[in-house]
């Protein structure tokens, strides 16, 4: 299918960019899903033909320049990562629609949900956007139960604060990177397994176009004041405009808005169907909150270890133990290890376990900046949190066998026999709050 062309040169009057929240666009892009598009889409067919200019050429503009800037100045493991890569992403947008002519081009986004497959115009050796160093199988893999069963734990887009969504400064992953970004990464493999190759794959872009939506769809539910005042003053740089220029410094606070940056999607992501209220007495609605208790545990890696585990109090476990449906259970916790060669392909498997049993609490691939090669905003630490509610009555069970929360690096790569990774803290804070039905 030919681009469509019309109002190029109308258009390219609005493809530079200056720092600030406007780009002194009239009419907003649409980002649409894979599953409404085809090979012909206009997107679609833009996005290739920008890809193999891109490859093309050796200068600001080129495909190997866009992969050079994330994989040196991306934010990652902390709460800048979803503001950095909504910039990154706009900017290439522009680029794209100034090579290629087509000046409205959106880029697609791919939900691995919603759309299950990579969409058949990423796959196969005559595909626009085929790349061959990917995992093998990967183009008929249900990345939707992929995903799912190796980890439970998403966003909570309806009830999720902003530091356990979005992630903390200066180091701390949240729960959209953690859980639902890094798993795309490792199962698509290849180039989009490192961080220092990954946005030379163009799955790396449709996936990260979707994680941008996914805090869209947060943020449009959010109040005014929910992102801390030091986040929103933070600047952002080191990207490259449609002409090849520097675009100077962004602040935080002027891209919260996707229509700051001249887009929309044609639709936000689909909240989870499962929301069944709490059983209780007849005509009881909610629990309230009449007093509890709060446990702090902490266990620090030993040198050469991987593995770290804290035991939850005896005191605790009695009174879970004897729970009704009137106690509130909350655990959130963090793992954190060195950031460090040896922590590059493994999964952290967080765990609770009780006797024999055991259930787990997060498990998530590493993708991260080397401790030696990082930049502002990382301190050496790889951190990944988690946490648990009332799920967890059925694994302790009655009788008095202990429970621990445990934290290993699994090698994801075993046959090199590497040393270890090295275990930094294993932090977890245990809520028993007591309420009565009204």
């Amino acid at each position: 299918m030919k681009i469509d062309r019309r109002k190029a040169l109308a258009g390219a009057a609005m493809l530079g960019l200056g720092a600030g929240p406007a780009w002194g666009q009239t009419s907003r892009r649409i980002r649409r899903g894979a599953s409404s598009l085809s090979a012909t889409s206009d997107d679609v067919v833009a996005f290739g033909e920008g890809v193999a200019l891109m490859k093309r050429r050796g200068d600001q503009r080129s495909w190997a320049r866009q992969n050079t800037i994330h994989a040196r100045n991306g934010q990652h493991n902390n709460g800048l990562f979803l503001p950095w890569h909504r910039l990154q992403l706009a900017h290439l947008e522009r680029i794209i629609a100034e090579l290629t002519g087509h000046a409205g081009f959106a880029m697609p986004y791919w939900d691995a949900q919603e759309h299950q497959t990579l969409p058949s115009w990423v796959t196969g050796p005559g595909a626009l956007l085929y790349e061959r160093q990917r995992a093998r199988g990967v183009d008929t893999l249900d990345f939707s139960a992929a995903r799912w069963a190796r980890s439970p734990h998403v966003a909570r887009l309806t009830s999720d604060g902003f530091e356990t969504f979005a992630g903390r400064l200066p180091d701390g992953a949240g729960m959209v990177e953690g859980y639902g970004h890094n798993f795309i990464h490792e199962l698509v493999g290849g180039l989009m397994r490192r961080l220092t190759t990954a946005a030379t794959d163009p799955i790396f872009w449709l996936h990260h176009c979707n994680v941008d939506r996914v805090w869209a769809t947060w943020h449009a539910r959010q109040a005014a004041n929910v992102y801390p005042a030091d986040w929103t003053a933070r600047t952002l740089g080191g990207f490259v405009g449609a002409g090849g220029e520097d675009t100077g410094s962004w602040r935080v606070g002027d891209v919260l808005e996707t229509r700051s940056l001249g887009y929309a999607y044609d639709h936000l992501f689909p909240f989870p169907v499962f929301s069944a209220p709490d059983a209780g007495p007849p005509g009881a609605t909610r629990r309230e909150p009449t007093g509890g208790v709060v446990y702090q545990l902490r266990a620090e890696g030993e040198p050469g270890r991987d593995g770290m585990s804290v035991t939850l109090p005896a005191e605790a476990l009695a009174r879970m133990r004897a729970a009704d449906d009137t106690l509130m259970i909350a655990g959130a916790g963090t793992v954190a290890y060195a950031a460090t060669e040896n922590l590059l392909d493994r999964s952290l498997e967080i765990r609770m376990t009780c006797a024999s049993r055991s259930i787990s609490l997060g498990a998530s691939p590493t993708f991260l900046h080397l401790a030696e090669g990082g930049h502002a905003g990382h301190r050496g630490a790889y951190s990944l949190p988690f946490r648990f509610g009332e799920e967890v009555l059925n694994l302790i069970g009655d009788g008095d066998q202990p429970v621990t929360v445990s934290v290993e690096a699994e090698d994801l790569e075993p046959d090199l026999r590497r040393p270890p990774a090295q275990g930094v803290a294993l932090d977890l804070s245990l809520s028993l709050t007591e309420s009565r039905w009204a």
